[in-house]
């Protein structure tokens, strides 16, 4: 592939990889805010859970993890799915970047 700019950044994974990584982190803590909502009972919480469970993306996946496992009894869940989803994506995305500046 040809090399762009002083460090030698790949077209795909400048244009592609990097906004596919922070438009799903967007996704994610969205889906973190609407996950904390609907797992807290008491109405009078559920609009401040879900705005600090996106204002505070690592420990909010945290915690949200760690409720929806007792909640649901297994900690493979719905939730801890699209984490692990995402913590792959992170790793290919960051991986191939690594790799491609040691060239």
């Amino acid at each position: 592939m040809p090399e762009t700019g002083s460090r030698g950044a790949s077209p795909l994974l400048t244009t592609v990889g990097y906004p596919l990584l922070f438009m799903s982190a967007v996704m994610l803590q969205l889906y973190t805010g609407l996950t904390a909502y609907n797992m807290v009972g008491d109405e009078d919480w559920r609009v401040p859970a879900a705005v600090a469970a996106f204002a505070f993306p690592p420990l909010s996946d945290a915690v949200v993890a760690y409720f929806a496992w007792r909640a649901s009894g297994s900690m493979v869940n719905s939730y801890s799915v699209w984490i692990l989803v995402w913590m792959l994506l992170f790793l290919v995305v960051v991986g191939f970047g690594v790799l491609r500046d040691r060239r």
